[in-house]
């Protein structure tokens, strides 16, 4: 199975709430073309095990993550569930904004659901449990407006689906750590609902990268490097997610 990366045509950053949390309106979309990872899945393993370049341990890893998820809600094949090997053939890079380990997870879930036969919408309700944005790529959508904690996925319905230039620097960002830098610039993070409704490419060509995305300013702050690369790649790169990867129609 091939294995897409998300762009976020708009990031808007809302104000936390009483777990500290911040709410987030986007538009993610699926970013296909060259870059990609692939999946495949070896049933009747001696062991469970995942094959592949990752940056973190097994039990870090949120395709692991999503086995735990299916077994302690199907018991019944918690048995096949440990004996199967994930090899991953590691692509998209991580702490790019990207979505990679997500996307990996997202697709282990609909590889299992085919297999065991498990419905879209109960794959809908375990994403979440899994990570912030596991529910877009359990979803299948190509395009969709995503809120909450990436929890809540609405198909947004593009009259085109382009395709996508990537460009990501060798500089990890580390969602947390822009996120803090996010709250210490003080900004009033404030809705912007028409993004809503706008087809993606009129947004692309309406606004900056930084009326787009919440977290450009302060992924700048946070890692100073990104300034110089975005000047060097010129005004029509966008930023996704938290970074470092900057995008733009092919």
């Amino acid at each position: 199975m091939k294995i897409y990366p998300k762009l976020n045509i708009f990031l808007n950053v809302l104000p936390l709430n009483a777990e500290k949390m911040h709410p987030i309106f986007s538009r993610f979309v699926l970013a296909k073309g060259v870059l990609y990872d692939q999946m495949e899945i070896l049933f009747n393993a001696s062991s469970f095990e995942i094959k592949g370049n990752f940056p973190c341990k097994t039990q870090d890893n949120l395709i692991y993550k999503a086995k735990e998820v299916l077994k302690n809600t199907f018991p019944q094949i918690q048995e096949e569930l440990e004996h199967c090997c994930v090899e991953v053939e590691k692509n998209i890079p991580s702490g790019a904004g990207l979505g990679g380990g997500s996307a990996n997870a997202g697709a282990y879930l609909r590889l299992m659901g085919e297999y065991f036969g498990i419905p879209q919408e109960t794959l809908m309700q375990l994403a979440p449990k899994i990570g912030a944005d596991v529910s877009f790529f359990v979803s299948g959508y190509e395009s969709a407006n995503v809120r909450g904690y990436g929890e809540i996925v609405e198909e947004f319905f593009e009259n085109t689906h382009y395709k996508y230039e990537i460009f990501t620097p060798k500089i990890h960002c580390d969602t947390k750590v822009v996120y803090q830098s996010f709250d210490s610039l003080l900004t009033a993070p404030v809705l912007k609902s028409d993004f809503f409704f706008s087809p993606s490419v009129d947004l692309l060509f309406t606004y900056q990268r930084e009326e787009l995305n919440d977290l450009y300013i302060p992924a700048l702050k946070a890692y100073p490097e990104l300034e110089m690369i975005a000047q060097d790649l010129g005004e029509r790169w966008f930023f996704s997610g938290s970074g470092s990867s900057f995008f733009r129609i092919a």
